[in-house]
């Protein structure tokens, strides 16, 4: 490569290390970019060297002692067996330098960038050295195995998308700060998708060199490449050949492109022998099990950190050769950094480099976020509307001022105490339980409940774009998403014939599969009982500590303030105890559905995901429950110790209620959560890649920095040793995603009443969440296999159980755990205007002071009161029936129920209206499905008839292009039809005018469908007849 400003110049370093200074940003890209490529001469047919052949995988082992010889073997089969299929392979270990660099007249040429002959280092032969198998697909066989595996490629640009809008998206056009780079991230081409068949090669091979960019290189994005090429490898035997292989050997005739076809062919259909017997195929996940290979991975681009883009012009990063190698550099300067927290993502990119797996998660997030507005901003009108009218509130005023030296009766062995020691509880409940609660209460359910529709409608829209309509369901019928995981096929032995395909399978039996089950759950259901007892014993913590405070010579200050102290470190100890429990649940969750062996990498998933939201659910909320739904009804009369746990009696509400203690034990939770997992989330993964450099692969690092130190090339980076020491993509990546904004969706929605701030804590934490977890995914984490999806999977089943939940316990906070209506209740049916005036009183009952013991005195020993209160609604002690319920504690409760079943069906109406309201697909997005499924469908008739008569596809293919070509800006669904009919009568183009009749708009989709069909039965037709003519 020449340094085209000549301004570079040579230098020498310490160790014989030669450095080249003032080199341009341009160069070090370029040359990052010479690192994806193979470098070897090419062994196939391909006579020209210039020939761009891409690192698509990476297999890592060691040499040492400790590699024997039977690994050897294995990989020398494995990697033979991927030869003879049709990959490109090239070793190369830490050791091996850039050779044979010359320097001439400030230009550097480099003759050899790997040296395949092992030298003297100073890192002896017995000690393990890591070694690089390189591997990279051709096109051919990339097509080839998009056939196997029924990818979907483009066949035609569909030139009038209807991409609907998102309703955020025109709020978004108004502010100019949070669009992407457009010169970076281009709009995106759409594409009709059909799965691709090499008897229909003519109808995709028109966009192999256009498609993106000028090369064939480009035309696969590196999901797509990662996909195709780990999913031949999950299928390549390496040491198993069947009878019928064998006798095929024999037989294979022909030139090295038909072998290798065969070979594909045996491969994609070697799952089951002829004999009845499972053929336990050993792929490459077995390999890594075994350690012949220490790890696979798929490269990440290049990722040069001290290069801004304003160095770099923008026609290097953009044109054809170099549009995916720098993808990654891209998402990092626009998309992943901090800086870019106002900034809209790149969706569609991202789906190109990481695969639909990952940019349905950011999707997710993103709508998640945008969702969180409204609640955002009702919940604060709810909180400043609550700081503004505190000072106006009446009972407030009567706990704080007016009946602040009325004697309370003794709580939770707790000694007489005067109303006004509560004014701070009552004034912190207020700020969230005030008249715009209800409303705000009933807004956000309905919200709650209409959020999974909306997000249907949402994910509609990205299956549009993505053409993933297939997948939902199980892929129907497609028996690619439903093959065994490796570990099943290891260790199931039993078999039997499948009743769908006739095929013999291995399959474990229903009683075994019943007793795993059965085994697995007593085990969860063990660790949550401990959960459970966990938080029994922080409600001890808290009833101990007042009773500590109230019992010892401690300052009238902090026995004043003894609720708030066991509240708020309660509630600590509950997160600490959290976070530790469920970091071991982890581990024990993973063992327990290894255990359980499950067939499919979704019901492994699926398990996994049950498991593990079900002991969080009971880990994070559990202490909530307590507080909001138990914890009330635990009032009793002071003489009346029913309720008694050991010599202490259990804990009860303030008498503001419970709902300033719910609202402190969902702060800390919440937000500490939050901000621990986010610095784990920064801090650890940073530690980890550091940990593996100097422990766990010492030696490698040290190697390679040592090639590095005594290179001779200036550039001396390789990106597959850069991935090799970062974290490695598992199945729970994700997971562990979703997860934590799951249980944070719980939060916002269950316990919204008491905490109306949660959603603006969850919306601050998610815009800084979306770039930490893209700066992780692009920065720290290698590259992952794309996965193609169509939905969140069970996630959509756990957010729905969420969000109907999350009815039903709004409902009961407002209709039983806040005061909302003994408020109406007292103002409507007790006060004589109508207000709330001496409506403390109300809720307060009387208990004589000469009952109760001399210890719970105290202070108030001199005192001259007979009756000291506590809140409850009870008989008064001068009544025939002292202390029992009274009437308006019946009142109360009928208003309650009235209250919440009201409140339930409201709710419930407003989510049917809402389900029939929000249309899944607009009508133009539905004739664009028809129309291309339509389409698809014509290429399969007209194939059959190609098949027989091979001369018609090089004149419809003629025909087809010259239609394109004076049609390309027409519009409407009646393209097509246009199209076909003229094509058919071999008529040359006429005006727009000259057919009203063919240029007719269709009233419905169903004519539509009727004059495409007439269309296409005219084009078989004619043809036929051309045949019968000549």
């Amino acid at each position: 490569m020449s340094n085209k400003s000549g301004s570079s110049s040579i230098s020498g370093g310490g160790g014989g290390r030669r450095t080249l200074l003032r080199l341009r940003p341009v160069d070090w890209l370029e040359e990052a970019d010479r690192q994806l490529y193979l470098t070897t001469p090419s062994t196939g047919n391909n006579n020209d060297c210039r020939q761009r052949r891409r690192i698509d995988f990476v297999l890592v082992y060691s040499l040492g002692v400790r590699d024997s010889a039977i690994n050897k073997q294995r990989r020398q089969a494995f990697q033979q067996k991927l030869e003879s299929v049709g990959f490109e392979i090239e070793e190369q270990d830490i050791e091996s330098r850039h050779d044979d660099v010359k320097h001439e007249n400030n230009e550097i040429t480099v003759n050899g960038l790997f040296n395949r002959h092992r030298r003297q280092s100073k890192y002896p032969q017995q000690q393990s050295v890591k070694r690089f198998v390189r591997l990279h697909a051709s096109f051919e066989l990339l097509l080839e195995l998009a056939e196997k595996t029924r990818m979907k490629l483009p066949i035609e640009e569909n030139r009038t998308p209807c991409v609907p809008k998102r309703p955020f998206d025109y709020f978004m056009s108004w502010l100019p700060f949070t669009q992407i780079d457009r010169t970076m991230f281009p709009p995106e081409q759409y594409y009709f998708l059909a799965e691709y068949d090499k008897t229909l090669r003519y109808r995709f091979e028109p966009l192999f060199d256009t498609l993106r960019g000028n090369s064939r290189d480009s035309y696969f994005t590196p999901a797509q490449r990662s996909r195709l090429v780990y999913d031949c490898l999950l299928r390549t035997p390496f040491d198993i050949t069947t009878e019928i292989e064998e006798q095929q050997n024999l037989h294979v005739t022909g030139d090295a492109k038909e072998r290798r076809v065969l070979e594909l062919e045996k491969i994609f259909t070697a799952f089951s022998t002829s004999s009845g017997k499972v053929n336990n195929l050993k792929s490459i996940e077995l390999l890594l099990r075994d350690q012949v290979y220490d790890d696979c991975y798929p490269l990440h681009a290049p990722l040069l950190k001290n290069i801004e883009p304003h160095m770099v012009p923008s026609w290097i990063m953009t044109k054809g050769e170099h549009r995916n190698t720098f993808d990654r550099m891209k998402l990092w300067w626009y998309w992943s950094r901090i800086s870019n927290v106002f900034k809209d993502q790149p969706i569609n990119h991202i789906k190109d480099y990481f695969g639909e797996h990952v940019a349905l998660y950011f999707c997710w997030l993103r709508w998640y976020i945008q969702m969180l507005i409204l609640p955002c901003l009702l919940g604060l009108s709810v909180f400043f509307y609550g700081l503004l009218a505190v000072k106006h509130d009446v009972p407030t005023n009567d706990i704080c001022y007016n009946l602040a030296h009325t004697v309370m009766c003794p709580r939770s062995h707790r000694q007489l105490w005067t109303l006004g020691e509560d004014c701070l509880y009552a004034k912190m409940a207020f700020l969230f339980d005030n008249k715009a609660t209800v409303g705000y209460a009933a807004i956000i359910t309905v919200w709650s409940a209409l959020f999974l529709p909306a997000w249907d409608v949402a994910e509609y829209q990205f299956q549009y774009e993505w053409d993933t309509f297939d997948l939902i369901d199980g892929g129907n019928g497609r028996t690619d998403l439903n093959e065994p995981r490796p570990d099943f096929k290891r260790k199931v032995r039993t078999t039997r014939i499948n009743p769908i395909t006739g095929v013999v399978e291995q399959y474990m039996p229903a009683r075994e599969r019943c007793a795993k089950n059965v085994s697995s759950f007593s085990i969860v259901a063990m660790m949550i009982c401990l959960v459970l007892s966990f938080v029994f014993g922080v409600v001890l913590y808290r009833i101990s500590i007042k009773a500590a405070i109230s019992s010892t010579r401690t300052p009238e200050l902090v026995r004043r303030y003894s609720p708030h102290v066991a509240s708020i470190t309660g509630a600590f100890i509950n997160l600490v105890v959290i976070i530790a429990l469920s970091s071991l649940y982890e581990r024990l969750a993973i063992w327990l559905t290894d255990y359980e062996i499950h067939r499919t990498e979704k019901d492994y998933e699926n398990a996994l995901t049950l498991k593990m939201f079900l002991f969080q659910f009971v880990n994070f909320y559990a202490s909530i429950f307590y507080i909001a739904f138990i914890k009330p009804w635990f009032a009793n009369p002071p003489g009346i110790e029913s309720y008694k746990i050991g010599k202490y009696k259990t804990e009860e509400c303030e008498a503001s209620g419970c709902l300033a203690e719910l609202s402190i034990q969902l702060l800390v939770i919440l937000v500490g959560k939050q901000v621990i997992n986010n610095l784990f989330e920064v801090g650890m993964v940073k530690f980890w890649t550091f940990f593996r450099k100097i422990l766990v692969h010492r030696n490698a690092f040290k190697q390679m920095r040592y090639r590095r130190h005594h290179t001779l090339h200036w550039y001396s980076k390789r990106p597959q040793e850069d991935d090799f020491m970062l974290e490695r993509w598992t199945t729970t990546t994700l997971f562990y995603e979703y997860l934590e904004l799951i249980i944070q969706y719980g939060f916002v929605t269950m316990f919204l009443v008491a905490f109306p701030l949660a959603p603006l804590c969850a919306f601050l934490n998610n815009i800084v969440e979306i770039r930490i977890d893209a700066n992780k995914f692009v920065c720290d984490v290698r590259r992952p296999v794309a996965k193609k999806v169509a939905d969140i999977g069970i996630w959509r089943l756990i957010i729905a159980a969420i969000s109907k939940l999350a009815i039903l316990t709004n409902g009961l906070l407002i209709a039983f755990t806040s005061d909302f209506v003994p408020r109406l209740v007292y103002q409507y049916s007790r006060s004589p205007n109508r207000t709330l005036v001496n409506y403390v009183n109300f809720t307060l009952s009387a208990y004589e002071i000469n009952r109760l013991s001399s210890s719970s005195l105290n202070k108030f020993n001199n005192t001259t009161s007979i009756y000291c209160f506590y809140k409850d609604h009870r008989t008064p002690p001068w009544d025939s029936k002292p202390y029992q319920t009274n009437h308006d504690y019946y009142v109360i409760m009928v208003a309650r129920l009235g209250f919440l079943i009201v409140f339930e069906h409201i709710v419930f109406v407003c989510l049917k209206l809402g389900e029939v309201l929000l249309p899944l697909l607009s009508k133009n997005v539905k004739q664009q499905i028809a129309r291309k499924n339509f389409m698809v469908q014509t290429m399969h008739w007209g194939a059959r008839l190609y098949e027989k008569n091979p001369e018609l596809i090089e004149r419809d293919m003629q025909r087809i292009v010259d239609c394109n070509s004076q049609h390309r800006h027409s519009n409407g669904g009646y393209e097509l039809i246009y199209d076909i009919k003229r094509t058919v009568r071999h008529q040359q183009p006429t005006t727009r005018n000259a057919s009203q009749d063919e240029y007719r708009r269709p009233g419905s989709l169903k004519e539509m469908k009727a004059d495409l069909t007439r269309a296409l039965q005219t084009i078989l037709s004619e043809d036929i007849i051309d045949l019968g003519i000549r």
